[in-house]
């Protein structure tokens, strides 16, 4: 299996009800096509570059995938029907870049852990 980083731009007009199910829908995917979702981030609502569809912001929402290839041709397959998308980018991670991203979830998790100081 290979490591993945999914950044997906979803409409701006979508509700956080909407964007959560949007999310859902994608990780629903990659579990059920045999793949694994490591981190799932939400960065919120920003300016874009340039306009997509009309829009001037997007949500910016990063996946960390551990999934067999096939997975991510039906993820593709899936995004390009999607409505409430407006790009999408899947990058291989090479090796050191999965040690970070693994070492990086590993912090969050011990902060997750950590009692609060007193």
């Amino acid at each position: 299996m290979n490591f993945y980083e999914n950044i997906v731009i979803l409409n701006p007009d979508l509700d956080d009800k909407t964007i959560d199910d949007s999310v859902e829908r994608v990780k629903n995917l990659v579990i059920k096509n045999g793949g694994e979702v490591l981190r799932s981030e939400n960065w919120g609502r920003k300016k874009m570059a340039y306009a997509l569809k009309k829009q001037q912001k997007g949500v910016y929402i990063l996946l960390l995938l551990k999934a067999p290839p096939p997975v991510i041709a039906e993820l593709e397959k899936f995004y390009k029907v999607f409505d409430p998308l407006l790009k999408f980018i899947v990058i291989k991670l090479r090796k050191k870049e999965i040690e970070a991203a693994l070492s990086s979830l590993s912090e969050a998790d011990s902060k997750k852990t950590e009692p609060p100081p007193s």
